[in-house]
């Protein structure tokens, strides 16, 4: 059965359809913002005021904002067909090619995030200070740590006890920190992500699988119903063997940022979700004079700090 050129554009849209917001990535980043030029400058915008008594007039409080910018990178993948396949594919290849192609495309946040987050500790966010830091501070908020460490702890194998320790001082952490109006911003939160690296993903799998956990003489209870936690293991984190992150999965703010250059009419090729896809097929000269056919994809995409209060870097020692 031949293969078309339209068939295939169907196949990729349909792959990122599926994969469209199941990622650990769509978790703790924002969905892709639109962007129009080589680069965003971002308005940070402080937090609106709690509620107060009224007396008199009623009082309207001024927006902190803080600005920075974000430039996109051109990023490309492609791949070539046999002519052959595409006039005899009996085994569906082309179908499972272009679908890695679209999960390439996905993944390829992952390769954009996951350095971010490493590199949190040297890394300026949108207030001027390291994304983990020990000395976060912004108009009334005070000094607030987002880099902790968890002490007593067998850094390199923690117990399962230890590790639930650590986690819920991680959540501890995150749960007191305030806004620039003095007020607490976590206070509802439930749902975390833990991303840890393949060294600490049997410690850390074991201990929040278990509702309770023996430590000592005592147990310490789990409530599942407090929190919920889902641990995301990564390669990509296999340097982290005695740290891990966590992150807040809630509200509109989330710790990293996405953007993805949206292109214009006039570029060729079809845009499927922000990204350019072309294709070189059997009716042209390259796939006449080499047998083979081209499809590819680009895009400009970014990564970015975003709000340093949804998450917390944990050091064990």
């Amino acid at each position: 059965m031949k293969i078309t050129e339209r068939s295939v554009l169907g196949m990729f849209f349909e792959r990122l359809q599926e994969l469209a917001g199941t990622s650990w990535i769509d978790a703790i980043s924002t969905a892709p913002m639109e962007s129009d030029q080589d680069s965003e400058d971002y308005a940070w915008l402080g937090m609106v005021p709690s509620m107060s008594e009224k007396k008199g007039e009623k009082k309207f409080t001024q927006l902190r904002e803080t600005e920075w910018n974000v430039k996109n990178v051109e990023y490309q993948g492609g791949i070539a067909i046999p002519k052959k396949h595409v006039l005899y594919d009996k085994t569906d290849q082309i179908r499972a090619r272009v679908n890695e192609l679209a999960m390439r495309t996905m993944s390829h946040w992952a390769k954009l995030v996951a350095p971010l987050v490493i590199a949190g500790e040297s890394g300026l966010c949108y207030d001027g200070q390291y994304f983990f830091d020990t000395d976060h501070s912004e108009g009334d908020s005070g000094t607030q740590s987002n880099d902790v460490t968890a002490s007593a702890v067998a850094p390199t194998a923690p117990t399962a006890p230890e590790m639930i320790d650590a986690v819920l001082g991680s959540i501890e952490a995150m749960l007191s920190f305030k806004d620039d109006k003095g007020e607490y911003v976590n206070e509802g939160m439930t749902d975390f992500i833990v991303v840890v690296g393949t060294p600490l993903m049997t410690p850390a799998l074991k201990a929040l699988s278990q509702s309770q956990v023996s430590n000592g003489d005592t147990n310490v209870l789990i409530e599942q119903d407090s929190f919920r936690f889902r641990i995301q293991t990564s390669p990509r984190f296999s340097s982290w063997t005695t740290k891990f992150a966590t992150f807040a999965t809630e509200g509109d703010q989330k710790p990293l940022i996405r953007q993805q250059r949206v292109p214009n009419e006039a570029a060729s090729g079809h845009n499927v979700n922000g990204m350019l896809l072309e294709s070189l097929w059997l009716d042209s000269e390259h796939c006449k004079l080499n047998d083979e056919c081209l499809v590819s994809v680009e895009t400009e995409r970014a990564a970015a700090y975003g709000d340093w209060k949804k998450a917390c870097l944990t050091t064990l020692a």
